[in-house]
Parts: C-alpha cells; sequence; structure tokens
C-alpha cells in the first residue's frame, strides 16, 4: 500500500519552499514517509518554481517527489484531473488530493487518513469550514453553497482536498468532466464517501490567490458538472418569475385609474422579477459558457501532447 499525493501549482516559488518543508515534516510524522509519493503539476509556471520542486526533490530527507509538466495552463481543476492521469496508482493505495497554497490544512493528513482507514473503501470528501477571507468574499460564498444545494441537490460543497481509494481512480479518469470542476466530478460519481468539514487556513504568505471574480467563475463552472438538474430548475425559475410578472402585471391594468400608488408598487414588482429572470438566464448562459471554453482547452491541449507523444519530432 502507498499513499499518494497529488496536488498542482502555477507560479508558486514565494510559498513552494515553506510548503514542501511543512510536508516532509507532516509525512515524516505520520510514520508513512517511506510509502509516500508527492506527484506536482507544474501548471506552466513562468517564476522558479520549478527550480524549486528539483532542489527539493535532490535534498536529503526529502519524500519521494514527481513533477508533471502540463503542456498548457490548465488553471487548477485541469491540472488535478491532467495530473491524476499521469500517476500511477494501484488498486490497493491510497490517493489524497489537495491544494498546496496552504489553505488545504497539510496538518490534517493523519487525521484524514485515520478517516480512511475506518471507513475502508471509502472516499473521505472534505468541506471547508471558516475560512480568513474578506466579509464580502464569506457572505458570497455562503450565499454560493445555498445555491449550490438549492439547484444540485447535493448536500456537501467539496474541494480538493479528499482522499480517494485507489480502487475508484479509473472511474474518475474516465469522467468527462472532471477537467472543469475535479471535486464536483468526483461527487457526482456517487461513489461510497464519507463527508467531513475542515477549518480552511490563511494561504502561506497570507494572501489568497482567489478573489472574488475568479470564485464566480469557480463556482458557474462547478455548476454546470451537475448540468441536468440545474438547467432544469433554472428554467424552471424562469417560468415562476415569468408566469408571476405576467399575474402581477395583469393586476396592475385591473386595478381603477386612480390608484397610482398600487399600480406603482405592482409594477415595480414586475420589474424586479424581470431582473430577476434577466440575472437567472445570465447565470445560466455564463455557466454553459465558460463550461464549454474550458472543455475545448482542455481536449484541445490534450490532443496536441498525444499527437505529439505519438509522433515526436
Amino acid at each position: 500500500m502507498r499513499y499518494v499525493f497529488l496536488t498542482a501549482c502555477r507560479n508558486e516559488s514565494a510559498i513552494l519552499e515553506k510548503f514542501l518543508a511543512e510536508f516532509t515534516t507532516v509525512v515524516t510524522a505520520a510514520g508513512i514517509a517511506q510509502q509516500s509519493m508527492l506527484h506536482v503539476v507544474d501548471d506552466l509556471s513562468t517564476d522558479s518554481s520549478r527550480d524549486i520542486l528539483e532542489r527539493y526533490r535532490k535534498s536529503p530527507g526529502a519524500i519521494s517527489i514527481h513533477v508533471i509538466r502540463a503542456p498548457t495552463n490548465f488553471g487548477n481543476q485541469g491540472a488535478m484531473f491532467f495530473g491524476l492521469l499521469n500517476i500511477e496508482v494501484g488498486a490497493d493505495d491510497v490517493l489524497i488530493t489537495f491544494d498546496c497554497d496552504g489553505e488545504d490544512d497539510v496538518r490534517q493528513f493523519q487525521s484524514i487518513l485515520e478517516l480512511g482507514r475506518a471507513n475502508a473503501d471509502k472516499l473521505v470528501l472534505i468541506e471547508r469550514g471558516r475560512r480568513a477571507e474578506s466579509l464580502a468574499f464569506k457572505v458570497f460564498f455562503a450565499c454560493y453553497k445555498l445555491l449550490f444545494r438549492f439547484l444540485t441537490r447535493q448536500t456537501i460543497v467539496p474541494n480538493n482536498f479528499m482522499l480517494i481509494p485507489g480502487a475508484y481512480i479509473p472511474f474518475i479518469r474516465r469522467s468527462a468532466l472532471a477537467p472543469l470542476h475535479f471535486a464536483y466530478a468526483v461527487l457526482k460519481l456517487r461513489l461510497p464517501s464519507v463527508a467531513v468539514v475542515r477549518d480552511r487556513r490563511q494561504r502561506y504568505g497570507g494572501h489568497t490567490s482567489q478573489d472574488l471574480f475568479s470564485l464566480v467563475s469557480h463556482g458557474m463552472v462547478g455548476l454546470m458538472v451537475f448540468y441536468e438538474t440545474v438547467i432544469a430548475k433554472l428554467f424552471f425559475l424562469l417560468f415562476l418569475f415569468g408566469f408571476a410578472a405576467t399575474a402581477i402585471f395583469g393586476l396592475a391594468l385591473l386595478l381603477p385609474d386612480g390608484d397610482f400608488a398600487a399600480q406603482r408598487a405592482l409594477l415595480w414588482s414586475v420589474l424586479a422579477m424581470g431582473m430577476g429572470a434577466a440575472w437567472l438566464f445570465a447565470l445560466l448562459l455564463s455557466a454553459a459558457l465558460a463550461l464549454l471554453f474550458k472543455m475545448s482547452v482542455f481536449n484541445q491541449a490534450a490532443d496536441e501532447r498525444l499527437a505529439t507523444a505519438n509522433h515526436p519530432r
């Protein structure tokens, strides 16, 4: 049995040394250093990230490390899936995926591994609890989780931090939507699992790499992993908004001509519902376009890599 760790990085030279030092300490303290392999997907870094990883590989006491170079910038989710396609994970092995920026607390590895041992043949899905970001970020993320649960009928909102028994890796590799949102695609497979909440730690260096706009984009693409349910619910909500707006507008026309206050209130209600319907349609369209663009980029890069491998220059 081996412990296979998978993460991805892009231009993380400012924090990589701290991550690698902490990772080595945690894995060594857990007594699994000799059975562990760390796979790092370099998502087309342009700084000294590759040099840092190479120096670590040659350093005494280092955990076995394999650096996978992505043929283009896939983004975090695509890079994680690309890495999964390019590593060996046996049926008896355990895969632990996570983000290496410090927000996924590597000090939790021991408790996650123990939870995995207590729940043999089950995934351990980890939902992030408290966050260290700004109030606006926290409020938006809380709203997103409510929207996600309503639209997808899922009870947990997972992230890249998870434990996966090796026997399930072939199923995940065949998941067509995993390059778009790795964790949600795993969740959609409905494999046997247990869920746990772990607080999101502050990023190494103190500054998060994800702003509100990147969270919005990431969230919209994630929603479309559950497109069957999400699209149906959004269209149903659009129908309800349209029906209610039409009914209220008709009521406003039936009011006596002199009742301007009531008519004005009803017309403002119609306008609000129209704006809500427009927002829902924009959400649906934006999420669908983001899904198509991301899938196109990943498939094109994967095809080019395959062609290069088959016809080397």
